[in-house]
């Protein structure tokens, strides 16, 4: 491609950008502004974090998953109606590829069938949230299907540092609560808890195609129920983030992947992909 053409895709792409975020904030704004007049910066304390030690913050100054206890009863209903099961088909492709034995860490394990699942087949499982009630439905499932009860911590993930290293670490969906500037810190506190030679697993949203009129459909497709989480829990406000972009700038490489179709005929919006580091493979 030449580079004119390549510089009015850039200036295209950013224009899209920018007149989605704004068509989005006017959807919302008026329940946005509501919303933020009960939000401010938080402190929030694990086991092995001192009160005084403040989270990073998002593009909402929340810190994430403040509120997801108002949406765990009908989380699943709720990713069920917008994905047609990709994004659980996601979750559960990642559960499938550990192994008996291997030590795992879950961060933010939604209501947990993906858990139960590693649990039941072996694995020595660590969960850690900062909603009880998410924590609660992982727990009872895990309970219902039987095997190996996980350890749970509740708090926040980015300030634990108790977590030795595993072999794994899941990242189900979690990239998405936070802005593009705080993604590669997430990335490298994943790193931080992952042993050497392990891996770690991320189940999100695919990057959006070049194509102007496929991306702004996926983005759309992807903004309006943020802007419920964005809303509830106070996940940051973005645009569809590149992961598999931001682990190859943090040293990573892929080394397995697969993409999930919307509704099972759908566009292949949801990804999978399982990365570890460049010189460990």
């Amino acid at each position: 491609m030449k580079s004119g053409s390549c510089a009015r895709l850039a200036d295209g792409n950013r224009s899209l950008g920018v007149v989605t975020t704004t068509v989005l904030h006017m959807v919302t704004s008026s329940l946005l502004r509501q919303s933020s007049k009960s939000h401010s910066i938080a402190i929030v304390a694990s086991a092995s974090c001192p009160r005084e030690t403040l989270v990073m913050e998002t593009c909402s100054k929340t810190p994430p998953s403040r509120n997801y206890d108002l949406l765990a009863n009908c989380y699943d209903l709720l990713t069920a109606i917008w994905s047609g099961g990709a994004i659980r088909a996601a979750r559960l492709w990642c559960a499938g590829l550990l192994d008996p034995e291997e030590d795992v860490l879950v961060v933010g394990p939604g209501t947990g069938e993906d858990v139960s699942d590693i649990s039941f087949r072996g694995a020595r499982v660590v969960i850690i949230d900062l909603s009880k009630k998410m924590l609660e439905a992982t727990l009872a499932r895990c309970r219902r299907k039987g095997g190996l009860a996980p350890e749970v911590i509740q708090g926040d993930f980015r300030t634990e540092h108790s977590i030795k290293n595993q072999d794994a670490v899941l990242a189900p969906f979690v990239l998405n609560v936070f802005s593009s500037d705080e993604l590669p810190q997430i990335i490298a506190q994943l790193q931080d808890f992952t042993s050497d030679g392990g891996r770690i697993l991320i189940s999100d949203f695919a990057p959006p195609a070049n194509f102007l009129p496929s991306r702004l459909l996926m983005e759309l497709w992807h903004g309006f129920p943020m802007a419920i989480f964005h809303l509830f829990t106070g996940s940051a406000w973005h645009l569809i983030h590149n992961i598999p972009a931001a682990v190859e700038q943090a040293g990573m490489v892929i080394v397995e992947r697969k993409r999930f179709r919307v509704f099972g005929i759908g566009p292949t919006w949801i990804e999978a992909i399982v990365v570890k580091m460049r010189n460990e493979v």
